[in-house]
This record gives C-alpha cells, structure tokens and sequence, in this order.
C-alpha cells in the first residue's frame, strides 16, 4: 500500500485515471504463447512483470497464479480513504522446485479458459509431473492444488530405480498487514494433516455501518518438502486452501470436497454453454476474447454452490484477484462497472447484471446519507465504494470524490438497459423502483434553473476527462443526469400499483430544459460550458454522447481525437470505433479498433494494462477491456439497446476476421445468435419467452421469432426485435437541451412574465 506522501506526490506529479493510477514507464520483455488452440495460452516461461500473471477466482475467493496473497470477496481493510483488498496469506501458493531454477527442466505453463484451469507441465527424466491450480467453480471457498505425478517407462524393467521424488514448496508470503491472524493450528482430517487460522481485519471502513472488524478463517492441507511415488507408478496429490467469513463452512469445504477437477470443468463448461463470443481467421483476437470472459467469470459468483453464495460486492477495474494497492484501485467500484463492463455482461449473463445493480441497491441507504450531508435529495453514490459504500477516494484526491457525480447516473444508466432487456419486474418491487427515482430526485436537486438562457444549469462537477475539473454543464454529466429523470418518469407508470412517486412529471421536465453546451457555428459540443477548444482532453468524455448516449456526431468524433492525449487508458479508442462504425467510415473505425487493444494486452496471458506500452497503470484491467467488447457487441455487431425495442444496424465483420458470432444473446428472455459472415449475416433463435412475443421487422418484412427460425439480414438495416408495449407505459422522449420546443417549467413561467409585462 502506498502511502499518504507518496500518493500525494504522484497526484501533484500526474492528474491520474479516478486520482488513483500508478503511471510507471517500463519496459517488460513478454513472452510468447505457443498455443494455437484459442482456448489455451501456453508458454515456456513466465512475464518478467509480474503483475502479468493470469488470475484464478470464482466471486467469492482469488489469486494470481504463484502470487503470495488470496483475496476475498468483500474483505477490505482500513479507514475510509485508506481502505483497500485485505491481503490473506496465499496458503496455496505450492511451487514446483524445478520450476523455480528452470534447470535442468523446461516447464510448459498453460492457461485454459474454458476449464477454468492453470496448468504447469515438467518434463522430468523419470517422470512427467503436472500441477493443475483452480480456484474452484463449485467448492467456492476452495482453492486446489492437484500435482500427478507419473513415472516413465525404461527399456530395461530390471535395472534398479530408486522412487522418484518431487521438492515442492509452499510459498504462502509474510504475514498479513491487513489482518491479525492467530497462530495456525495444526489438527488430522482423515488421513490428512491440515491447518487453520481465523483472524480480523485491523481497521473497519466506517464505525457507522461498519462498527466491527470483519472475521475470516481460513484452512489449508499441511504440504511436505517432497512428494513421492514408486519407480513403477503414479500418484494424484491434492492440496487445497478454503477461506470464509464462517469457520464452520471454510472447513465444510475442505471435508467435503470430491471429484474436485471434474466438477469444477463441468460448472465452467456450463457457463459457456450459456454463451459465447467467437472469431474466426484470427487467432490472436480469438485468445484476447476468450481471456476477457475468462477473468470477468472468474471475478463473478459461481451460479451452483456447495454453500450457500455470500453477498456480492461489485466488480472492480482490476477483478477480484487484485486490489491491495493503490495502483490496482484498491478494489473499490467506480463508474467503470456500469458503463464499461455492464453491457456486454447484460446481454450475454443477465443473472450476473442483476447481481451488479444489487450490490448498488445493498448499498443505497449509505447513498442516500451522502446525498444528504452534501444538501441534495435521493441517491447520491460515492465515486469510490468498496464494503459499505461510503465514500473511500484516497486522501489523495479530493476532487474526484467531490465532483465526479455522474456515476449516479451511469447506475440509472445500466438500470435503464437492464430493464430495457429484461422487463424484471420482480427486480423493481424489490429495489428498481426507488433506486431509478430516488438518483432522479438527486439529479433534480442538483439541477438549478438559469434565468438568463432559460436552461437548467449543473455546475461543481468533473466529467470522465479528469484533467478538467469544478466545471459547469459537463455534457456528458449532464446527458446521463437527463437519461436518469426520464427513466424515473417511465418507471414511475410502470410501479405505480404498488410504488407512489412525487410528480413524475416535473423530472421529464428537468430533463427537456437541461443545458447541453454546442457551438453552431463549428458543429460540436463542447465537453462542458467555458471548454477553450484546443484543451488536451485525458479519455473519451463528449464523444460518449454518441455511445453509449446514442447521439454520434462526427465532429464531436473528429475533434476529440485530435486533443485525447495518448498516454489516456485503453477504453477510449473502442468509443471512437463504435462512433465510426455507426457513422459508416469503416477505415477509420478499424484503426481506432486496433489501437485500443493492441498496446494494452499483454502476452502471453492476455492481461491488459490501463495505459499503451511502454507504460502499465492498472494491471489485468477490466475497464478497458470492457470497452473493448462494446466495440465488438455495439461497434461491429451493431446491437442497440432501446427501452422499447432492439435495433441491430450495420453488422460487419471486425478488421482481418473472416467471421464474427455471438452466441446466447438475451433480450426479454429469447435466446439469440448473430452471426455474422463476409457474404451475409444471420440471426438464429434458440429460445423465445411467451410472456414477451417478439417481432422482427427489416423494414420491408415483419416475421414472428420463434424457436428454430433464422433470418438472413439482408443488407446493413437497421433491424428491429420489438416486443409488446410493457403496461402500455409511454417511452420517454429523451430529449435533451430544448427549452423553447415545449412551454414547461420555467420557460412557461418566463412566458406568463412577458404576458404580464405586456399588457
């Protein structure tokens, strides 16, 4: 952990990504993977970085592969600002000696994505050893070590052999500073020596919701210098590490486990047999899709449990595998959760995006506090959470945590495709309903009319461009607030049997007259009210407005290329795709589509970094590689998500692939495949929901889904998928910035004064 004078001297050096980026410049030599198989990256030795290491994890428990320290979902540690991931000692990390001196031997270290699996393979003299390390789909508290051990055959059965013996290791790192463990106890399970030890963090987040330490407990196989097996055999030895919150259930883990590899296989197999996203005529793109959805599932609850699932705490930029260091964001939630990984999650693992918005519900009643000492109304959400959802931004940087609002609105946001796709109505019984209105009366409270233009203004506020902040009308901030209102006064109708709210009306007004700065004359929006053009920009901020906003214009696109500065994280670019795409200029969305994966991943694990060689920032970071499927899904798929309908406009194939499908895509409980090919793109139907028929329309036919119909899409569209109207609730208008369209709100008033002053 860094601390306070550190952190402070790298904010006064560098104006970093959410106050929090560790912006190192180094030049790391990669290694190559061999494999060609797209599920498996394999490779002779190791990322000298070592933050480049693949990660194991199941939602509830993770590491990185050969790290000294395990996390747990929802275990931080320290006071507010200073909270972080809590550091437990990684009693599974077991070594390989032979693979620690890399002499005589040359280990094959592999990563399989779609068994869920790390895998080191030695060739030894006398035998091939394999050590298979998972952090287990089914067993959830439960990290295993499985080493066979097999020996060879020898011309001559008669000569004398002694057994083969294999040195391990156990490298479990120091002592945890984030938690104050008792000292182990050894004890027999079985024929099985084990170990356990049950600790407390040191420092809660927050003596009012939090006024306790949090206990964890954690069991682990007692592991020898060496294992041994006959000169004529072979031998399966097994190690695991279980951590819980529970002691009873950590060691439940460990007694119970069995038929643990194939069960584990099994419970991954499932979730791609779910969905899936797959390339063709590229390879190396392949493997980077295949490892993006491998480390979001390992970060994300197992759907089948042996014991019952704890409460989820949110997806972070670096995944649960990381986050005890500042330049791993510590492990906190931000913005980067709902805009950039959200939707590509929602239309391929809906469970896992309901999951998402109800660790923003599980926290609500801490957003609402915030709102209040702040001197607005409704839900206001910190800029940095992590266990109890106070504000946790470091000490560092002030700013981000005081004027970066608009994640409020990108939580509507990601409410507003959800239920766009979904229709859950259980969801807004249970939380939906006051979680979009009470951000809308935030939104409203924050919102203050300008009696000179006629507009509402918001001011105090800091758009994704940090490099520019305590600004007036953000236009991104400002479009998501507008997005908000409208979405409470639409589900306002849609709750209103069972869920009163206060004049939905006056939100849809709010949002009409809300101030969106353009400049006539050059055709662009400025990125908020008083912008110099010119100004270098640090990442993507107008050009959101035309995704995932849905407004592209192609000055805004081409202007905010110029002032972006380089060194911004990887997310920016796979905007500018998708704004190029939909625009039809199809060369230059392919040059902004390489540029916004081709200096973040980092071989041979596929592991992003947030910042373009030779720099690194975050490491294994979600947040762009969320950005990276949207131009994928949105960009060259070219699905839109309206509350009323799903548009598929310009599919076309990415840059050097000869075929681009994604498979189980969910809209209203339909299960969807869009296939898309050089001569012709196809969308199949696997599965469709009664409760939501769904219509198909090309503008020319209109045909009922049904299972087993595929359509070919002729020509680039658009295509819609519509369903019934829901409750007959009218679709709000969306429109933003236009006062003078309508007499509502203040401009009526200002009417009713000229009338006065007139007669």
């Amino acid at each position: 952990m860094l601390g306070l004078l550190a952190v402070a001297a790298i904010a006064a050096v560098v104006l970093t990504t959410r106050g929090a980026t560790h912006s190192t410049e180094e030049i790391v030599e990669e290694a190559e993977d061999v494999s060609d198989d797209p599920h498996i990256f394999s490779t002779h030795s190791l990322p000298t970085e070592a933050r480049f290491m693949p990660s194991i994890g199941n939602g509830h428990i993770a590491t990185n592969i050969f790290s000294d320290t395990v996390y747990l979902n929802g275990l931080y540690n320290g006071r507010k600002g200073e909270s972080h991931r809590a550091r437990i000692p990684a009693w599974a990390n077991i070594r390989l000696n032979s693979t620690l001196t890399h002499r005589p031997f040359a280990p094959i270290y592999s990563l399989n994505t779609r068994d869920g699996v790390f895998k080191v393979t030695v060739d030894r003299e006398r035998s091939m050893v394999t050590q298979r390390i998972y952090a287990h789909r089914f067993y959830t508290r439960a990290i295993v070590n499985q080493i066979e051990v097999y020996s060879k055959p020898y011309a001559d059965p008669n000569l004398t052999h002694h057994d083969i013996w294999i040195a391990i290791t156990l490298m479990p790192g120091p002592t945890s500073e984030d938690i104050v463990f008792e000292t182990p106890i050894p004890e027999k399970l079985d024929e099985r020596m084990i170990w356990s030890a049950c600790g407390k963090t040191k420092e809660s987040e927050d003596l009012v919701y939090q006024p306790l330490p949090v206990e964890v407990c954690a069991y682990w196989t007692s592991v020898p210098d060496h294992l041994v097996v006959p000169q004529h055999g072979g031998r399966v030895f097994t190690f695991a590490m279980t951590v819980d919150n529970n002691k009873t259930k950590a060691r439940q883990e460990l007694e119970e486990g069995e038929a643990l590899y194939q069960k584990h296989v099994r419970e991954w197999h499932k979730l791609y047999d779910q969905s899936s996203m797959t390339i063709e005529g590229n390879l190396k793109l392949s493997k980077i899709i295949n490892g993006i959805w491998y480390y979001f599932l390992s970060s994300l609850p197992s759907e089948s449990t042996n014991q019952p699932p704890e409460r989820f705490f949110g997806l972070s930029p670096t995944g649960l595998a990381r986050g005890g260091t500042f330049e791993d964001y510590e492990g906190h939630n931000f913005w980067d959760t709902e805009i950039w990984m959200f939707p590509s999650i929602l239309l391929l693992y809906p469970q896992y995006a309901q999951k998402l918005l109800q660790y923003r519900l599980d926290t609500a009643y801490v957003a609402s506090q915030l709102a209040k000492t702040t001197g607005h109304k409704g839900y206001r959400y910190p800029w940095e959470s992590a266990y109890t959802g106070i504000e946790v931004t470091q000490p560092c940087c002030p700013d981000v945590a005081e004027y970066e609002q608009h994640i409020s609105g990108c939580i509507a946001f990601a409410a507003r495709q959800y239920l766009a796709t979904t229709r859950n109505e259980d969801w807004l019984k249970h939380g939906g309903c006051s979680l979009v209105t009470h951000i809308a009366d935030f939104w409203a409270s924050r919102a203050v009319i300008n009696y000179t233009t006629g507009l509402y203004d918001i001011g105090n506020v800091m758009g994704p461009d940090e490099d520019h902040r305590n600004i007036t009308n953000s236009v991104f901030t400002n479009v998501v607030a507008g997005y908000s209102l409208y979405l409470a006064q639409y589900v306002a109708c849609l709750c209103k049997s069972y869920f009163l709210a206060k004049d939905p009306e006056s939100w849809a007004d709010i949002a009409w007259s809300l101030a969106l700065p353009y400049d006539e004359e050059l055709d662009y929006h400025p990125q908020f009210s008083g912008y110099s053009r010119g100004e270098q920009i640090k990442q993507a901020d107008a050009v959101l407005l035309g995704f995932p906003l849905q407004s592209t214009r192609a000055n805004d696109l081409s202007y905010y290329e110029g002032v972006t500065r380089g060194s911004g994280p990887a997310m920016t670019w796979s905007m500018h795709t998708v704004g190029h795409l939909q625009l039809g200029d199809t060369g230059q969305a392919n040059a902004m589509f390489n540029k916004s994966y081709e200096d973040y991943v980092r071989e041979p694990f596929k592991v992003w970094s947030e910042l373009r060689r030779p720099k690194i920032g975050a490491a294994n970071f979600f947040t762009g590689m969320g950005g990276f499927l949207q131009a994928l899904v949105f960009g060259y798929g070219g699905i839109r998500i309206h509350l009323d309908h799903l548009l598929i406009d310009k599919p076309q194939l990415p840059p050097d692939t000869s075929g681009f499908t994604i498979r189980g895509l969910k809209y209203l409980g339909a299960n969807l495949t869009l296939d898309i090919q050089e001569t012709q793109s196809t969308l199949s139907v696997a599965a469709v929901d009664d409760n939501w028929p769904l219509t198909y329309h090309d503008g020319r036919n209109q045909i009922r889904l049904a299972a087993g119909v595929s359509i070919t899409l002729a020509g680039e569209g658009p295509f819609t998928i519509k369903s019934v109207p829901w409750k007959d609730c009218k679709v709000p208008v969306d429109v933003i910035g236009k006062p003078y369209l309508r007499p509502t709100g203040f401009v009526m008033w200002k009417q009713q004064q000229q009338e006065k002053g007139s007669k």
